[in-house]
């Protein structure tokens, strides 16, 4: 067993003073002098354990006069913010916000989640939304705050710098869940857990190219979030190293539930589609089938994140799937570790994505369905090197 060091000591000495509150809100600790004979130790040991105290916001040491407990809001580091406006909307936050859950629960930590009274109004802004959970967790003391911006928004940059930067005033540590609060290549000064949104991309791009796909698009959703600027990026990189110059410029981003959308896209010419998220892919297998247009018969379509029905959509969904149980351990870590220190460097923490093959990309098919498509690509890329001649 291993005997812990004389600053961890202290630490865990004063900590027990401040939380079982023998010392309350502005009463003064005991003096450097005292901690060094109590605990048989050096002024420099006790003045490290006693700035860490104070870095972690339970303390304010005062030059001439001691170090004094802080406001009861600053002790109490177990409070925890989810401020996701999406949530209830978008499904890739119900796995992860629940693995967040328990893993807070394993760490001691309290996890608030916004009042349902805040989603009464179906036609609630997601600004308006954040800012106010942004004011309550403030008001609440909590010590630090779970932040997916805000997107679909044109105002969402300034309104995501708006929300991190009155909470990182107010003293609470912000971890960013799946996207960054900058547009590439910018970065901002915030921990962001999620996973590399650039190979997630090429992930997809390749996929469809191992697949067979000569003539590819990207399609996104109006306003989307950061994150998507990283995917696109991704998808270029792969059809311009596989030589599919055409397709490097073939991004298209509007309303996928428009029937117009696929004038955009030439949806004659093309063989596959990438497409932002499951979210986007969806709406895409509906605006398709209302057209008349088979999948995976005419069209290849692939989207990421591998929340529930991607599995039960229109078509089943070929997807990349993002591994929210590893994200939400990751997250809560992070957050952990950002709560104890917070003058660390902001960190980047990316987790490992996989394809999850399904019908829409003609895999799990019958042996006679899948030569059908294959006879497909070759007809429409035989067209197509006849028509660039």
């Amino acid at each position: 067993m291993t005997t812990k060091s004389k600053n961890d000591q202290i630490i865990d000495y004063v900590l027990d003073l401040i939380l079982s509150e023998k010392y309350r809100a502005g009463d003064r600790l005991p003096s450097d002098g005292q901690l060094v004979r109590q605990f048989k130790t050096s002024r420099p040991t006790v003045a490290k354990a006693m700035r860490q105290l104070e870095d972690r916001g339970y303390i304010d040491r005062r030059v001439g006069s001691g170090s004094f407990v802080l406001s009861a809001a600053k002790v109490k580091p177990s409070l925890i913010g989810m401020l996701a406006p999406e949530v209830g909307e978008a499904e890739l936050f119900e796995p992860l916000c629940s693995e967040i859950a328990k893993q807070c629960q394993k760490h001691g930590l309290s996890l608030l989640w916004p009042d349902s009274s805040l989603h009464a109004s179906v036609d609630i802004h997601h600004e308006r939304l954040a800012q106010e959970l942004c004011e309550r967790y403030i008001a609440q003391g909590v010590a630090g705050v779970f932040f997916a911006p805000v997107e679909f928004s044109e105002r969402m940059v300034q309104i995501n710098r708006e929300i991190a930067m009155r909470l990182n005033d107010a003293g609470i540590s912000v971890v960013l869940l799946d996207r960054d609060l900058e547009r590439t290549p910018s970065r901002s000064e915030y921990d962001w857990v999620g996973i590399d949104n650039f190979r997630a991309g090429s992930l997809q791009t390749q996929y469809l190219v191992g697949r067979g796909c000569k003539h590819i698009a990207y399609v996104s959703r109006i306003a989307s979030a950061p994150t998507i600027d990283l995917r696109i990026a991704g998808f270029q990189h792969v059809v311009r190293q596989s030589g599919l110059k055409k397709s490097a410029d073939n991004i298209i981003c509007g309303d996928v539930r428009d029937p117009g959308i696929l004038k955009q896209l030439d949806i004659r010419k093309i063989d596959g589609v990438v497409c932002s998220n499951d979210t986007t892919a969806c709406f895409l297998l509906a605006t398709l089938k209302s057209e008349g247009i088979q999948v995976p018969e005419d069209i290849y379509v692939i989207g990421i994140d591998d929340v529930k029905y991607s599995s039960d959509a229109i078509v089943p969904l070929t997807t990349v799937r993002q591994p929210f149980r590893a994200i939400g351990q990751a997250a809560v870590a992070t957050m952990v570790g950002r709560i104890e220190n917070r003058s660390r460097l902001p960190r980047e923490v990316f987790l490992e994505v996989q394809v999850i093959p399904r019908e829409s990309c003609g895999e799990l098919l019958s042996e006679d369905d899948q030569k059908r498509i294959q006879r497909r690509n070759s007809k429409k890329n035989g067209t197509r090197t006849k028509r660039t001649k």
